[in-house]
């Protein structure tokens, strides 16, 4: 277990500063919130918006490299991502 989210595999010092400004501050509440949702949080208040930094969420809530997750599980993990956004998004009207 990584004492400071820099620490964290796929964390860098950017990422992590924008994990505490959410209220993500070890490694333990990144676990305990889960990729998703930590995302999620970052994307609505405006931190992040690709989802290379939820596969690196993710990766890190499995204790791997992003790029050790198989693709497949990450065309899946995406796919869900996109689903939830697309679900959040108001219809367009016409």
């Amino acid at each position: 277990m990584a004492d400071r989210l820099e620490d964290v595999v796929n964390i860098g010092p950017a990422l992590a500063h924008d994990l505490r400004a959410i209220g993500v501050s070890t490694e333990d509440d990144l676990r305990a919130v889960g990729a998703q949702a930590a995302w999620l949080r970052l994307y609505e208040v405006g931190s992040r918006d690709c989802l290379s930094s939820f596969l690196a969420l993710e990766g890190a809530v499995r204790g791997v490299r992003w790029m050790q997750i198989a693709p497949e599980e990450r065309d899946a993990c995406c796919a869900a991502m996109r689903a939830v956004l697309d679900a959040e998004r108001p219809a367009a009207t016409a």
